[in-house]
């Protein structure tokens, strides 16, 4: 069971450790036109404290695993062009992990620490640090391509992975790729949302997988001085009728909100939380509980910078 929990810990991490925008809005009147604003040479870093406790039950046995994950990541804006459309390299910085079952000794991971540190259930979460993604967003949030960093004999090149138009992207991989998130093709009013759909997979044995619709609903709360304030809840579209479906989506329909700078055109927070349970998870017994809270802030990279060596020298 502990194995179990783990495989959803590092999904969870590996899926969250990128998903943040950046942001225009021009006013008029009573509506506002989102849009990102892409500036070559552009830089925005941040932090993301995130928090998570699973508790899984099965006849007398309980079982608690708490996670925590600090993550600093950063993108780049390579290019733009005359559509607006921007070229993005993304890339998490530094992840300090540490994961707790029931009572015991806490297992530690730091990625700025030597590789010969690591225990082995942190090494796919190493592999996901320092590794450049480049990725081509429409002034909506729409990803056009995704470019793979990719070696041969004459060294290390970005190579387009799948192009619009041809082999449909899948939507829930290139959803956990980037920082953006989708904005409205019409300009809105407070109050008024908007709706970005995707699928997630099941396994509904270990040859067979299942498309889950989901749908996550934006709303624009409210505009006061340069902060806009979005709220967004997530939805499964289909009826679940079967347990074992439903906690592979325990994690699936977060809630949150997020704040942009509309003069910088830049999201300057996100936080997001989630509290589900689900019983039946074993064969029609046991119950497992996910609660998770995430907070991402915008912060100033020398002072980053600074506290990295400052923790680098303990």
């Amino acid at each position: 069971m502990r194995s179990f929990v783990f495989c959803v810990l590092s999904l969870f991490v590996c899926q969250s450790l990128a998903s943040v925008s950046v942001l225009h809005a021009e006013e008029d009147a009573t509506t506002y036109s989102l849009r990102f604003k892409f500036t070559p040479g552009d830089f925005a870093h941040y932090t993301v404290d995130a928090q998570n406790q699973f508790t899984v039950e099965l006849n007398e046995a309980k079982e608690k695993t708490v996670n925590s994950t600090k993550t600093q990541k950063h993108y780049r804006v390579v290019a733009v062009d005359e559509s607006g459309n921007a070229t993005l390299e993304t890339m998490i910085d530094r992840v300090q992990m540490s994961v707790q079952f029931n009572n015991g000794i806490p297992a530690t991971f730091d990625s700025i620490q030597p590789v010969e540190k690591d225990l082995e259930q942190f090494v796919p979460i190493r592999k996901t640090i320092g590794r450049p993604a480049r990725i081509v967003y429409s002034p909506t949030g729409e990803v056009i391509t995704v470019l793979e960093l990719q070696e041969n004999s004459k060294g290390a090149i970005f190579k387009e992975a799948s192009k619009k138009g041809s082999e449909k992207l899948d939507n829930e991989k290139t959803r956990s790729l980037g920082f953006l998130i989708p904005l409205p093709e019409d300009s809105v009013k407070i109050g008024e949302s908007w709706n970005e759909d995707f699928e997630a997979e099941v396994s509904v044995s270990k040859t067979l997988r299942k498309k889950v619709p989901i749908r996550r609903i934006f709303t624009l709360k409210s505009v006061e001085g340069d902060l806009a304030v979005i709220s967004f809840k997530t939805k499964i579209m289909e009826r679940l009728n079967d347990p074992k479906f439903s906690i592979q989506l325990i994690q699936k329909t977060p809630s949150g909100t997020i704040k942009l700078d509309l003069e910088k055109g830049v999201i300057v927070s996100q936080n997001v939380s989630l509290d589900k349970a689900q019983v039946g998870v074993f064969d029609g017994q046991g119950a497992m509980r996910a609660i998770t809270s995430v907070s991402e802030l915008l912060v100033d990279p020398a002072s980053l910078a600074q506290k990295t060596a400052e923790t680098s020298s303990e």
